[in-house]
């Protein structure tokens, strides 16, 4: 398996994350395009061609068409934020899914050292406006032993355009996949645990129906165990594993 090791503690690399994800909103919110409003209702949107000489107005669009006007067919002339259609298909309220991968490397102390940890997510929401999103979700988890996770989790974007910084948060409860196995003094009975994860990220708005999401968050798991002796000189006691792990996930949204 895998070591992935960092000098940086992990705690620092998210915040670091998080200033840049802002930092890039607020450039991106500072782009412009140029808008023609003609006398007959029409809008073209793209970029001024100046043109001094005939007095024209030119504007190429983008899709890479050039419109010419006389300044009698103008009715105003303006630069505005780019108006995405898709973006604003998307975000109408309504159902969406979405699949996630999902890899948890180390973060700390932690159960089992440094091993990645790899994970499946599927998600079940309610997108109810450009900026909120509400889900239920179930997963798979590859720790010592295959873990099954249930979340309640929501997804807040700070803008409508088809690239925004987002933050995640997620809680829920985690339940065995798979038995552990007797080791030589113990049979283990197990309980599964609480889980919770926050964090910051990105989505891209593909097209009408679907957006690709980046995430990096911090996560904590707790997995509780029964030890039931197997020999008269061991006793029976309770067992606690704590992961606290770096999650990174890479997914879907469908709607």
């Amino acid at each position: 398996m895998n070591i992935l090791k960092s000098s940086l503690p992990p705690r620092v690399i998210f915040l670091f994350l998080v200033i840049q994800l802002f930092t890039f909103d607020n450039v991106n919110a500072q782009r412009f395009e140029d808008v023609v409003y003609l006398s007959n209702g029409s809008i073209i949107r793209g970029t001024l061609i100046s043109d001094s000489v005939s007095g024209k107005i030119k504007i190429l669009n983008h899709s890479g068409d050039l419109w010419v006007f006389d300044r009698s067919e103008l009715d105003s002339l303006t630069r505005e934020k780019p108006f995405e259609y898709k973006a604003m298909q998307f975000n109408k309220p309504g159902l969406e899914f979405g699949v996630n991968g999902e890899l948890l490397v180390r973060s700390g102390s932690s159960a089992i050292g440094s091993a990645v940890i790899p994970g499946l997510n599927v998600s079940f929401g309610y997108r109810y406006n450009s900026y909120l999103t509400a889900s239920g979700e179930v997963g798979m988890e590859f720790y010592e032993r295959m873990e099954i996770p249930l979340s309640a989790g929501i997804r807040i974007r700070t803008n409508t355009r088809s690239l925004s910084p987002l933050l995640i948060l997620r809680a829920g409860y985690t339940i065995p996949g798979e038995k552990r196995p007797d080791d030589w003094d113990y049979s283990y009975e197990s309980f599964g645990g609480l889980h919770s994860t926050i964090g910051a990220g990105v989505e891209r708005i593909l097209n009408d129906n679907s957006s690709f999401l980046f995430t990096f968050s911090y996560h904590f798991q707790k997995l509780n165990y029964h030890l039931i002796p197997l020999h008269q000189w061991v006793q029976e006691r309770d067992r606690t594993e704590t992961y606290s792990r770096v999650r990174l996930t890479i997914g879907y949204v469908f709607k």
